[in-house]
C-alpha cells in the first residue's frame, strides 16, 4: 500500500512539474520507473488506477495518454454511423464468441506485465464491496485479458462489443443481478481464470472463461429477459454522444412491458 501511495504521490508531482495536459502523451514506463525512482509494479498500479478514473487511457502500440479515452464510432449497416443499442442476451453471445478464445491466447502470448495487470484486477475485485466499484474492476479484468493477446484486430472487436454494451442503459438489472453471492461466486470464476493463463494452459483458460461468462448469462435470464425484450438505449446529450456516467459492467435493458 505504502509503495503505491509513494508512487502515485511521485507520478502526480511530476505530471504538474511538467506541465502534462489532456492528451499528452506520457513518457515509457521504463523511462518513468527511473525518472521517479519507483518500481515497475507499484507504476502499473497507479496507472490501472488512474484508468479506471478516466483520468488516462492506453492503446496498444500507441502508449499510454492523459484524459479520458477519446470515443471511437463503429459504422453499422442500417445508420452508415455510431452504434445501436443491444440486447444483452445478444452481447452475451457475443462475448461468449469472442473472450474465451481471447483468455486462451492470452494464456499462450501473456507477459509478466499482462500477468501483474489481470492479477491487480481479480484481487481489487474480490477486495471490494461496492457493486459499482466491482463493475469496474470487473471489466478492468476482462479488458486487461483482451489486452494480453497483444492483437489489435481482436482487441478492437472486443472493444466494439463494449462499445455496443455502452449504449444500452444496463444499470437495472446489473443492481439485481450483481448480489454479494455473485459477486463472491464470479470472483472465484476470475481466480481459476487468471491461474489457467498464468499456467499458460490455453484449454483451461477457454474454458474457465466460457463457464464464468455462461455464469452472467445464466443471471441474465434468470430475470426474464428474453430475445422478445426491447432494450433502452442510453440517454443521449445534445450533441449525439451516449451518456457514459454510469459504469456498464453487468447491466441489462429495460423489460418491454406484456400485454
Amino acid at each position: 500500500m505504502f509503495a503505491r501511495t509513494n508512487a502515485a504521490g511521485r507520478l502526480e508531482a511530476h505530471l504538474s512539474a511538467a506541465g502534462f495536459k489532456t492528451g499528452d502523451r506520457l513518457l515509457p514506463e521504463r523511462q518513468l520507473t527511473t525518472l521517479l525512482g519507483i518500481s515497475r509494479r507499484a507504476l502499473r498500479e497507479v496507472l490501472g488506477e488512474m484508468e479506471l478514473q478516466g483520468r488516462l487511457w492506453r492503446g496498444v502500440g500507441q502508449g499510454t495518454f492523459l484524459g479520458p479515452k477519446p470515443a471511437v464510432t463503429h459504422p453499422t449497416p442500417r445508420t452508415g454511423g455510431g452504434q445501436q443499442a443491444s440486447h444483452p442476451l445478444a452481447v452475451m453471445e457475443a462475448r461468449l464468441t469472442l473472450e474465451p478464445a481471447l483468455a486462451a491466447l492470452a494464456a499462450i502470448k501473456v507477459t509478466t506485465a499482462d500477468v501483474e495487470a489481470i492479477r491487480h484486477a481479480a484481487r481489487r475485485g474480490a477486495e471490494t464491496r461496492d457493486p459499482e466499484n466491482w463493475g469496474r474492476w470487473d471489466g478492468a479484468f476482462h479488458g486487461a485479458i483482451a489486452r494480453a493477446c497483444h492483437n489489435p484486430p481482436l482487441l478492437a472487436a472486443f472493444d466494439a462489443i463494449e462499445a455496443s454494451r455502452a449504449q444500452t442503459n444496463w444499470g437495472r438489472l446489473r443492481a439485481v443481478i450483481t448480489t454479494a453471492a455473485m459477486r463472491q461466486a464470479s470472483a472465484l470464476e476470475h481466480a481459476a481464470i487468471a491461474a489457467a493463463i498464468v499456467a499458460r494452459d490455453a484449454a483451461a483458460a477457454q474454458r474457465a472463461m466460457r463457464t464464468h461468462l455462461r455464469s452472467v448469462q445464466l443471471a441474465i435470464e434468470s430475470e426474464g429477459i428474453g430475445w422478445d425484450d426491447t432494450p433502452e438505449p442510453r440517454g443521449q446529450h445534445a450533441d449525439g454522444h451516449a451518456d457514459t456516467d454510469e459504469p456498464t459492467e453487468r447491466a441489462v435493458s429495460r423489460r418491454t412491458p406484456k400485454p
